[in-house]
């Protein structure tokens, strides 16, 4: 059976219905988004407290997508024995568990420690998004919706940039953790009470988290797109989290901005992302293929890579401006449409399971990147150069995309 025969039954989703259904699941994971990256963001004021290097919260960016890796390979099993919203409020709660352990005692252990749990609640929410799209979502506007959801990733940054730098200054860093909490529940409660109806039926039998996880893995990488969309996301991956993980510690420590500049720069680049997602999701359902996207915005965070390596303590705020923007609406903009692409190639009821697989791929280059960045730019004496070698991920993609380009234009698979 096509992929396209799953295009739902007019009448089987009120446009309200689709609605609040689109506003929940971005609600989650703008929510997720921000959780994880809050201690990015507190870097500065967190190494200060716990008397560690900034670079050690890329440790922290392995840790938690390592358990968001394990856990989103677990995600098909779990959403037939839970439900994607269910699940989706217990990843919630989980986030908002781990960042109560490090706010009652703060140290690495707790840190460490809470990645772990707030990636164990950031692995599903995508795969359980997806299962509740695919069923509400009318094929041919599949890749803006999706793009539309994915903005909850940048969403989140821009709470985290603009929120949490002036909340630790007018509460202190251990309440503002706490506040952030509080939101946690409320929305995992929200998420309880959805209709039931919100959710597609099971159309197999649970398996084993074993099974799901050698299915997924053996369906990813024997179809040639869902093989070249993972690699392609582990690469995009690597300048995603380098960008959200030391963009504000480069421009305080290294540019000599304030922490809440650095926050705004940070902050143009997630809104930037929000406009890509939204912009890149309507030209590949309209314009043009997913692979001509996917290539251009491998092109666009090689350039953007380049930019951030020229910007020094005399580099004007238009200019840092700019080059934020460029690289926020490419590294952050790519997921909506990378995720749009896997849900139409996957095999019908494996929606769900296939993006969790091909979302493993993808955390493994944030479970790798980060701290290999961090690395580079101890041992180099600068973030600039870490930045600079983005330059491998982003030709490996273009390369990789130019070689496998008749697998996407001559088949569905």
């Amino acid at each position: 059976m096509s992929e396209f025969s799953r295009t739902p039954v007019p009448g089987a989703a009120s446009g309200r219905q689709a609605w609040l259904v689109l506003i929940l699941t971005l609600t989650i994971q703008a929510l997720a988004s921000m959780i994880l990256l809050v201690p990015p963001v507190m870097a500065p004021v967190l190494s200060t407290t716990l008397s560690v290097p900034a670079t050690y919260i890329g440790f922290y960016i392995a840790v938690a997508y390592l358990s968001a890796m394990v856990s989103s390979l677990s995600a098909g099993a779990m959403l037939t024995i839970i439900g994607p919203i269910r699940l989706s409020a217990l990843c919630i709660v989980s986030s908002a568990v781990g960042v109560t352990l490090f706010v009652l005692i703060p140290s690495i252990a707790t840190l460490a420690l809470a990645g772990v749990f707030i990636g164990l609640g950031y692995g599903p929410v995508t795969p359980c998004s997806s299962q509740i799209l695919i069923k509400n979502t009318p094929m041919h506007r599949l890749s803006l919706t999706f793009s539309i959801k994915q903005t909850g990733v940048p969403l989140g940054g821009v709470l985290a940039a603009m929120v949490m730098p002036t909340l630790q200054e007018l509460v202190g860093w251990r309440s503002a953790l706490g506040i952030i909490c509080v939101v946690l529940f409320i929305c995992a409660l929200v998420s309880f009470l959805a209709p039931r109806s919100w959710e597609p039926k099971a159309t197999a039998a649970a398996k084993s988290f074993r099974d799901e996880f050698i299915d997924a893995l053996r369906m990813i990488f024997q179809i040639p797109v869902l093989r070249t969309l993972a690699i392609c996301s582990f690469c995009f991956s690597v300048c995603q989290l380098t960008l959200m993980t030391y963009a504000i510690t480069f421009l305080h420590s290294e540019v000599g901005t304030s922490l809440v500049l650095a926050g705004v720069f940070l902050s143009v680049s997630q809104a930037a992302g929000v406009i890509g997602r939204i912009l890149w999701g309507y030209l590949a359902d309209n314009f043009f293929s997913t692979w001509s996207v996917l290539l251009a915005l491998a092109a666009g965070m090689l350039m953007s890579a380049i930019g951030v390596f020229y910007i020094d303590a005399n580099a004007s705020q238009w200019w840092i401006i700019f080059v934020f923007a460029v690289f926020g609406a490419t590294a952050i903009g790519w997921n909506g449409v990378y995720l749009a692409e896997v849900a139409k190639r996957a095999p019908e009821g494996k929606s769900g399971s296939v993006t969790g697989g091909t979302l493993a791929v993808t955390y493994l280059g944030v479970v790798l990147g980060p701290p290999a960045i961090g690395l580079i730019s101890q041992a180099t004496g600068g973030f600039g150069y870490g930045f600079l070698a983005l330059l491998i991920p982003t030709i490996a993609s273009m390369i990789l995309l130019i070689r496998t380009r008749p697998h996407f234009t001559g088949g569905l698979k």
